[in-house]
């Protein structure tokens, strides 16, 4: 018998080891039990060494949870988005209006300074401490928490990115892969990482472009959606009566300043007692005026007769043209500046017709006569078109022949051309108003409404040009009616034709004033509501997207 044989038999057999194999055993089993463990610890470097890597590569770290809002988690990557966008908008405005001497932050605001070593720990507010670190994550989350309760409410809706939000969403990409390719950047992902963090890819950023075009066109229905009956208006024009009344008028401008230039155009310097005495030479003249129109029966006739003593023959004023108004609605009068010195004055709940005033301004007076103020309820129309301008000539150097200024019958011939195929293509379609819109938006060359399918809504009776004006508001015009409109006043903006589509009347101006101030609360009001329905809740690893 071998000796291993026997070995075996002894072990079966359950017979005493002798102390060299004994000793053999456990050096066998010391040997193998250092196997398992090099092979354990082999095993586990790998995983570290592996963990490490993808821990470098980001891969981890931007899919961890930077804040959990309205139920949906917003990982350190949107955060990163997030934050860096409402940087850039905030630092780029701020820029923007510097250039021009101009601070759009006032105390305890601070401007960012660019180059401060604190970067975005450099202090925004004085009187809170808070730095612009902690104002851009304010921003950001503020910024994601709207986009995601509009997300939310509208999937809640079965609202769906439209085809032209689909679309919108594809043009952003592609021209901004365009710009990035121009600038030299090796790729896309280079530049988002550059430009939003390291953490934010491709995929993410057409994923939150595409959330936020859904935001915005969400909310833009729900506010089409909106409307308002006669009884809510009247009771907004009852509490807003300055905005929705019109008001006719008669204004001129006393100028008090004082030359700074001489004859010849030589920079002279004026005195403080110079400035004093033009201002009450002014104050003088304006007060003459007033007080004649005071006093005469006809206050507007008696204006316009002594506006020129007042004004002076080269002032604009002292032509009727200018210094008669007519008609001038409240709200566009609040947004018109030459009227902040006296608008107050003007819409006063307590003024009269026949109230006249003098109003200091900043270098002058100014003289105001209400004629009539009232509620204009003249109807309106809704009228949508296509414009199909008239190319002009350009500038020709070589010959010194300037740029036209009017087309030529040729150019007029060749807008009409396109002016009929784009009225053949609509009638030979669905003849409805989204079809003509579809149609503006396509081939209008009006880019004040060729993203709005070519729509003007409550166009009071002479407030476009000649042609347009006759054709929309005569009087047999039924809704849908189309036609072809030449434009070819002298002296206009343009030259060309316009294919008409007339989509019906309307309310008067000041319904519209109403309805978009109710809209405007309404709005706000709802906005509000979906992000407090929003809690925002941080985590722990917010402060990987702000690094």
């Amino acid at each position: 018998m071998s000796a291993s044989r026997e070995k075996k038999q002894r072990l079966s057999s359950g017979e005493a080891l002798t102390q060299k194999e004994l000793k053999e055993r456990k050096e066998a089993e010391a040997a193998k039990r250092k196997t398992i463990t090099y092979w354990i610890v082999g095993i586990v470097v790998v995983i570290l060494v592996a963990a490490l890597l993808i821990w470098d590569s980001g891969l981890i770290q931007r899919n961890m949870t930077a804040a959990t809002i309205g139920g949906e988690n917003l990982s350190v990557a949107e955060m990163q988005y997030y934050y860096n966008s409402a940087r850039q908008s905030e630092i780029q405005q701020q820029q923007m209006y510097s250039q021009y001497g101009i601070s759009i932050l006032s105390d305890p605001y601070v401007m960012y300074d660019s180059s401060s070593a604190l970067g975005d720990e450099q202090v925004y507010n004085t009187e809170s401490g808070q730095t612009y670190a902690d104002h851009f994550k304010e921003s950001a989350l503020n910024n994601a928490r709207r986009v995601i309760a509009l997300n939310q409410a509208a999937k809640a809706e079965g609202y769906t990115l439209s085809a032209d939000g689909k679309a919108s969403v594809d043009e952003s990409i592609a021209s901004l892969k365009e710009g990035v390719k121009s600038s030299n950047w090796s790729s896309l992902g280079a530049y988002l990482s550059a430009a939003y963090g390291s953490y934010v890819s491709e995929s993410l950023y057409v994923k939150q472009v595409t959330a936020s075009t859904l935001a915005n066109e969400y909310a833009t229905h729900h506010q089409d959606s909106l409307t308002y009956d006669d009884a809510a208006l009247n009771d907004y024009a009852a509490e807003n009566p300055a905005t929705v009344y019109s008001y006719d008028y008669r204004v001129a401008y006393v100028d008090g300043s004082v030359p700074t230039t001489d004859a010849e155009g030589n920079t002279v310097e004026v005195t403080d007692d110079q400035k004093a005495a033009a201002l009450g030479a002014a104050k003088t003249k304006a007060d003459v005026l007033a007080e004649g129109v005071k006093k005469a029966s006809d206050k507007s006739g008696a204006f316009d007769e002594l506006v020129t003593s007042a004004v002076g023959e080269d002032s604009t004023y002292a032509s009727a043209d200018n210094n008669l108004k007519t008609a001038v609605l409240g709200s566009a009068l609040s947004q018109d500046y030459t009227a902040n010195a006296y608008y107050d004055w003007l819409t006063s709940a307590d003024r009269k017709a026949g109230d006249v005033e003098v109003i200091e301004s900043t270098s002058g007076y100014y003289v105001v006569l209400l004629t009539d103020r009232y509620l204009n309820d003249a109807a309106t129309v809704d009228v949508r078109h296509i414009l199909a301008k008239a190319e002009l000539t350009p500038a020709d150097e070589e010959a010194g022949t300037p740029a036209a200024t009017e087309p030529t019958q040729e150019q007029m011939d060749a807008a009409k051309a396109r002016a009929q195929e784009a009225l053949d293509r609509y009638l030979a379609g669905e003849q409805t108003a989204e079809a003509f819109g579809a149609l503006a938006n396509e081939l209008s060359d009006d880019t004040g409404s060729n993203t709005k399918g070519g729509l003007y809504t409550y166009v009071e009776e002479g407030s476009m040009v000649k042609g347009f004006n006759d054709w929309i508001f005569d009087p047999a015009r039924q809704s849908g009616d189309t036609g072809l409109v030449e434009q070819n006043e002298a002296g206009g903006n343009y030259f060309g034709w316009h294919v008409v589509y007339f989509q019906g009347v309307n309310g008067p101006k000041w319904h519209e004033v109403a309805e978009s101030a109710l809209k405007s609360a309404d709005m706000t009001a709802w906005l509000e509501g979906l992000d407090e329905a929003c809690a925002i809740t941080e985590s722990g690893s917010m402060s990987l997207a702000l690094k």
